[in-house]
């Protein structure tokens, strides 16, 4: 028997009115939680890059029980975020510029093809959804002040979330299942490009720029603008990582301090959009 079309369900979903997204209710479970705590030190650098542990050490510092942890930590080793140590524990899995091309290959393929289907599909709902979601982010990026780690994190779902509308606006399960793919999989550099003092180019192509031009129709112009989008936050994080130590914590990053008064908001104006 042949359906219908299926309803993509979205994987990122920050709470945001107007936008056809909202947080699930459902209290997760003890696995999860440990997943979700675990994998955002990881994506932090909490626990930086070559970090080795045990299950003992987590469970003691998360005041929970071994077996939760171990369930996350097999979640976590098929993501390659950890790898085993025999008889000696876990390693958090070290990160190389070879990955890093790696991704954003995959990255510039997958979503400016998105890009340029969704400016031919998009309903008038993921239209909405795709304005809001860049509105809400490229907002959220003037309020930043580093390294306030819990609006990174807002930002960081924020951005996964536009990015994510974009392959949904598409219709396509494939595309989008493995777009979800290759954005849980630059979750892990997101933050390390976030440390950077270098400045987008003038001309890079934000999220508000993709959304109007996946609402106006323009697919060509909409792929190569997603596609630039990308190419510009690979330039920045590979000039990143010659700048920032791979063990600093967010807090721990060299570099001039600034004030309160004059954050990042130069920089976030002129690189919204990751």
């Amino acid at each position: 028997m042949i359906i219908g079309a299926r309803a993509i369900s979205a994987a990122f979903c920050p709470d945001m009115a107007g936008t056809g997204i909202a947080e699930p209710s459902k209290t997760p479970s003890l696995t999860t939680q440990a997943y979700e705590t675990i994998r955002q030190r990881i994506l932090t650098c909490e626990m930086s890059p070559g970090l080795a542990f045990t299950e003992s050490d987590l469970s003691t510092d998360m005041q929970m029980s071994k077996t939760p942890i171990r369930e996350a930590l097999l979640r976590l080793q098929v993501e390659g975020l950890v790898e085993t140590i025999p008889r000696r524990g876990y390693v958090v899995t070290a990160l190389h510029v070879a990955d890093i091309n790696d991704v954003f290959d995959f990255r510039v393929m997958i979503e400016g093809t998105c890009a340029e289907i969704a400016a031919q599909r998009a309903t008038p709902e993921d239209l909405v959804r795709l304005d809001g979601l860049a509105q809400r982010s490229s907002a959220a990026y003037d309020k930043i002040v580093d390294p306030d780690l819990k609006l990174l994190q807002e930002q960081a779902l924020l951005n996964n979330a536009f990015h994510e509308a974009v392959a949904i606006a598409t219709g396509n399960f494939r595309l989008h299942r493995s777009s979800v793919q290759i954005i849980r999989e630059y979750e892990r550099f997101f933050f390390l490009e976030w440390r950077s003092e270098l400045l987008y180019p003038p001309d890079h192509k934000d999220h508000c720029e993709i959304s109007r031009l996946i609402a106006a129709g323009d697919a060509a112009a909409a792929g190569d603008a997603m596609r630039a989008h990308v190419e510009g936050a690979r330039s920045t994080l590979l000039a990143t990582i010659g700048r920032v130590p791979m063990r600093a914590t967010l807090g721990q990053v060299s570099g001039p301090a600034r004030s309160s008064e004059e954050p990042m908001r130069g920089n976030r104006m002129a690189r919204r959009g990751e």
